[in-house]
């Protein structure tokens, strides 16, 4: 029997040390299993004060399949402590400049975390050491994932692709 790859801890959602981006940041589409239609940058009316989700315990019976199924991968906890380092809080409700701030790195940071996430599977399921170096050299640039330039991002985009590219190629040829 073989045991499960899993992704490290900090490619994993951490609800309890979020404020809860993945609730206020997204638009939410009722046909996309939100129960309702939610504009970006504005809060789930079922989130509560303290950052916490208010239907949690019953979120598949009142529709929001999409909030279960959804993973940030670690990406709300990340900027969330990026934020309280960078402005000393992460209160966005409160903070209006801490919420631009927020609202408008949290896509490209859970993009980012994504391609963190998929190198360090890919690397852990081939053992290829050139895609872990990769996923290494661009987690220690993690400080800056919030100020890359458009030009940064595309770069990082590309060098990203161009190494998982091989391991798609080659799970076609053998189908």
């Amino acid at each position: 029997m073989t045991t499960p790859v899993q992704l490290p801890a900090h490619l994993k959602a951490d609800c309890s040390a979020c404020v809860a981006l993945c609730c206020v940041v997204p638009p939410f589409d009722a046909r996309q299993g939100f129960g309702f239609d939610k504009p970006a940058e504005s809060p789930c009316h079922h989130l509560c004060a303290d950052h916490r989700c208010g239907i949690h315990d019953a979120l598949i019976p009142r529709g929001f399949e999409g909030c279960v199924a959804f993973d940030c991968l670690g990406a709300g906890q990340r900027l969330t402590a990026l934020a309280t380092e960078r402005f000393g809080s992460a209160d966005w409700r409160a903070r209006p400049e801490v919420a631009r701030w927020l609202f408008e790195v949290y896509p490209r940071l859970r993009q980012t975390q994504e391609w963190l996430a998929r190198l360090s599977l890919a690397a852990l399921l081939t053992k290829d050491v050139s895609l872990q170096a990769l996923a290494t050299e661009l987690e220690a640039d993690a400080q800056r994932w919030p100020d890359w330039t458009a030009a940064e991002q595309t770069g990082w985009q590309g060098r990203v692709q161009a190494a998982l590219a091989p391991l798609a190629e080659n799970r076609r040829s053998r189908s």
